[in-house]
């Protein structure tokens, strides 16, 4: 059976796969650093915004 990959997740779903904290991820958001669905009270987001949010953000040492 092949598992659909969800378009949006949920913010639990976005800190377990980030390990970042929900008020990081909403900080990121009000800074307007990262896009997000927003559907009644639910805040949802997007993988692939999620990709291009940690790429932007990815530093390399010396």
């Amino acid at each position: 059976m092949e598992v659909t990959p969800k378009i949006l997740l949920n913010i639990r779903q976005v800190t377990e796969a980030t390990g970042i904290s929900r008020a990081s991820i909403y900080r990121q958001v009000k800074a307007g650093q990262l896009p997000f669905v927003k559907l009644g009270s639910r805040t949802l987001f997007r993988p692939a915004d999620l990709q291009d949010f940690v790429n932007r953000n990815l530093q390399v040492s010396d």
